[in-house]
């Protein structure tokens, strides 16, 4: 079962697989590692952020009219207390592929590899979360990720879509803004 996200139109602009460099910071372009190993390997972070993956679910996000391949990640944690159990989701999508006529034939290997990256990718983006933790006292590394209450949405989602982001502002401009609180 593959699944389409809503959109997001706050997306970063992304390199193709294709042109991604490690000297820009992409990590795991080769790597010879399957697609099961580095989805065992992203497990294994979460479990020492203290999540426990649910379901691996592949499909595909469409962002900024480029078809990338990805993971919705689904999982749960205890909080402080064991009944307190919360959700948590984490998408994950690969670099775009290009796929004019004259790289077709390797387009499926290619997309492939692409998505072992972004695994490969993910994985050290969490053990980076894993060793925050260790030296910020206070974070709580799988709290961007957890779905508020029955909106199937994460913390990181709603913040985006609400105005709360705009009152992050860098100073210039300044002006206030009047606002009420709510609980979720």
């Amino acid at each position: 079962m593959s699944f389409v996200p809503e959109q997001n139109n706050d997306v970063q602009v992304v390199p193709y697989f294709d042109d991604a460099q490690s000297k820009d910071g992409w990590q795991g372009q080769a790597t010879q590692k399957s697609v099961d190993k580095l989805k065992q390997e992203v497990t294994e972070a979460l479990i020492r952020l203290g999540a426990t993956v649910t379901d691996f679910q592949p499909g595909t996000y469409s962002i900024e009219g480029k078809n990338r391949d990805g993971f919705r990640i689904s999982y749960v944690t205890t909080g402080p207390k064991p009944e307190l159990l919360q959700k948590g989701r984490l998408d994950i999508a690969a670099l775009p592929v290009k796929d004019h006529w004259r790289v077709q034939k390797t387009v499926k290997k290619r997309r492939k590899q692409s998505l072992k990256m972004a695994l490969y990718m993910a994985r050290i983006g969490l053990t980076g979360t894993w060793f925050l933790g260790k030296l910020s006292p206070g974070y709580v590394p799988l709290v961007p990720w957890m779905i508020v209450g029955d909106t199937n949405k994460t913390i990181t989602e709603l913040w985006k879509e609400s105005s709360m982001g705009l009152l992050l502002t860098s100073g210039k401009n300044e002006e206030f803004i009047e606002g009420e609180m709510v609980e979720v």
